[in-house]
């Protein structure tokens, strides 16, 4: 043998070389001493082994029987034994490898182990735990000797840890194979499947031979819980009842009884990992599903909190570290010189958001519409406002200057429209959409000659038309020349070194939001009327629940008005608010039913979606269309009656 300084591999060596597990521990010492005395030279780490070997090789020996490796017990004061495991692994090792030539050769039993020798060596488990653990996450090693500990008091096999578990259900499959190959049983077994499954004679007979003939067929048929499954965990529930029968067992049916125990587990099994799979790929394409609905762009904080439609969450169906590698995938695969799928991008806070890319343009398109109103009234407010302080701005009359103020609104007012209008891929999706035929359905120029076209030309926004809507709101006698030059001496106020912080409108309405839900709980308090506090906890979770839909740099209100445009297409100024106010009447009507049975503490995100995809189902709202647009439009309205219920 190589020159080792291990001692566990001199003691294998020392145990096959005598062809025992048991070793006197004096003479192992003499041998270690000879051993190192004559390696010396090629191994001068063996030098502590000369001066005192017992104490050296006591200390090693601990360490070796922590580990399980070794079982070191006192005979008497003078005289020590150690046990070798390792020895006792590889023996039935080799044993495996002859079941699997020869399937006539029973598994090793514990009766194989020398009486002398204690049963500490053998790790006992029960079967169904043992295999379940080995089959989810397998160690190959020499360290254990497993005993598998069977049902119905069948003799525990033991196992070792050298071979990988499949080893052992190939063993199991291999002699019940053998037994059906026998023709006293080939018949006998095939007529029983046959007569079991009346209707599928052929296919049971088919997947008999296949079984029989096919050594590899085995093993594919447990993986696969499909029909072969079926009928193969069936023959072995007829194997196992005829033998359970038996008074005498030869040690040939007492094989077949703990292949067929054995069998049995591995299929229950692969058939609840079969269950697995198929409820984590479900939970995968509902995933797929919700990040196509609105509002299109989701946090990894949003995706861990999606629910099916029965409310379970679906983190849990699959594992954090699975829904990573999903999104993972979906944002790094793709075709040749195609962007992926699924897109990643950030924001100016650094806040991450995934959008399938088929969304991307459809959804820009709703949040211009949807800042176009906003950021017009916001320009507007202030430019009478600078007007009217008989003052001018340079955007007013300088296109460029026009073109940054819009730039400014965007990033404060839609943050999520800003960060796609300036995300790396958005070149390529346009470039895809012009050159595509019906790419999402949204063509959408947003590029020329490679570069972002204005803001004013996404806005739909002209300067001078918001200039004159400005100035007409004016008193008139702004646009009298020689009365507004004498107002203006008169009226005009001293400029102000500092200028006061300018607010949006959505900042302006989160703080009265803060503010109103400061107001309701202080009337909670000081009311002692029961029904003041179930409408105030109504309100604080609608609060809530808008909180977790609308995003923050939106309103209520905003988000209800795109949402609207996007379902209600009637063209009509009457047919329009008709259709919108028949929609709301419906919501109204199903909201007032549901408050009656509902506690403010079950009114939450997950409710509310439930309860408007329901109301979506319906046959008369489903003939509207756009249901991903009118569920999320429900959900928001019943959020403001809610929240808006009067005291």
């Amino acid at each position: 043998m190589a020159t080792t300084t291990s001692i566990i591999v001199l003691l294998k060596f020392f145990a096959s070389r005598q062809n025992s597990a048991i070793i006197d521990f004096g003479e192992f010492c003499e041998y270690l001493k000879r051993y190192s005395e004559h390696h010396l030279e090629e191994q001068p780490s063996l030098v502590v082994y000369l001066s005192d070997t017992p104490g050296t090789l006591q200390k090693e020996l601990e360490k070796l029987v922590h580990t399980k490796q070794v079982l070191l017990i006192s005979v008497t004061p003078e005289k020590r034994t150690i046990i070798v495991i390792p020895f006792f692994i590889e023996k039935f090792t080799s044993r495996y490898k002859e079941i699997l030539s020869n399937p006539q050769i029973p598994f090793p039993l514990e009766i194989d182990i020398p009486k002398k020798i204690p049963n500490e060596i053998v790790t006992r488990k029960a079967a169904a735990e043992l295999m379940n653990q080995l089959l989810t996450n397998e160690e190959i090693n020499d360290k254990s000797l497993y005993g598998i500990v069977l049902p119905n008091t069948a003799p525990t096999v033991l196992f070792p840890s050298t071979l990988p578990i499949q080893k052992l259900i190939e063993c199991c499959l291999l002699k019940l194979r053998t037994m059906l190959s026998k023709e006293e049983h080939h018949d006998y077994f095939q007529k029983k499947l046959t007569v079991s499954n009346p209707g599928r004679e052929m296919t049971a007979k088919n997947f008999f031979n296949k079984f029989v003939q096919h050594p590899e067929a085995g093993l594919q048929m447990l993986k696969v819980p499909e029909d072969a499954f079926y009928f193969l965990t069936q023959l072995c529930f007829f194997i196992r009842q005829d033998y359970e029968k038996v008074k005498d067992f030869t040690q040939e049916d007492m094989s077949i009884l703990q292949s067929v125990y054995i069998i049995e587990i591995a299929a229950n099994f692969y058939k609840n990992k079969a269950h697995e799979n198929n409820k984590k790929e479900t939970a995968l394409k509902t995933l797929e599903q919700l990040l196509h609905k609105p509002p299109y762009y989701f946090t990894f904080e949003t995706i861990t909190k999606f629910t099916a439609q029965s409310g379970v969450p679906l983190l849990g169906q699959y594992s954090e570290e699975e829904l990573k590698n999903f999104l993972h995938t979906k944002t790094t695969e793709s075709n040749a010189n195609e962007l992926p799928q699924l897109l990643v991008f950030k924001t100016e806070s650094e806040q991450r958001f995934f959008i399938y890319k088929s969304k991307v343009l459809p959804l820009i398109l709703r949040l211009c519409t949807d800042a176009r109103t906003t950021i017009r009234e916001t320009i507007k407010k202030h430019w009478f406002k600078v007007l009217k302080d008989f003052d001018t701005l340079p955007e007013m009359k300088e296109q460029n200057a026009f073109e940054k103020r819009l730039e400014k609104e965007v990033r404060i007012q839609s943050p999520i429209l800003y960060s796609l209008l300036n995300s790396s891929f958005l070149h390529l999706i346009n470039y895809e959409s012009t050159s595509e035929d019906d790419y999402s359905g949204t063509k959408l120029s947003l590029f020329e000659n490679g570069k972002l076209i204005p803001y004013s030309d996404i806005l739909l926004m002209n300067r001078q038309e918001l200039f004159t809507d400005a100035k007409i709101i004016l008193p008139v006698w702004y646009s009298i020349p020689i009365i507004s030059w004498i107002i203006k001496l008169i009226m005009k106020p001293p400029k102000s070194k500092s200028k006061a912080a300018h607010k949006n409108a959505t900042e302006l309405y989160h703080e009265k939001e803060a503010e109103n839900s400061k107001h309701d709980a202080e009337e909670a308090i000081l009311s002692k009327n029961p029904t003041v506090s179930k409408k105030v906890a109504f309100r604080e979770a609608a609060r809530n629940i808008e909180a977790s839909i609308v995003p923050s740099s939106s309103t209520l209100d905003r988000e209800l008005d795109s949402y609207e445009h996007q379902w209600n297409k009637l063209i009509g100024k009457e047919t329009h608010k008709n259709l919108t106010e028949d929609v709301n009447a419906l919501i109204r009507d199903y909201t007032r039913k549901v408050l009656r049975t509902l506690n403010a503490t079950s009114f939450t995100p997950e409710r509310i979606q439930s309860l408007a995809e329901n109301l979506a189902k319906t046959p008369t709202v489903q003939k509207i269309g756009e249901l991903d647009a009118l569920t999320m439009y429900i959900q928001l309205y019943m959020v403001k009656l809610v929240k808006n219920i009067p005291m």
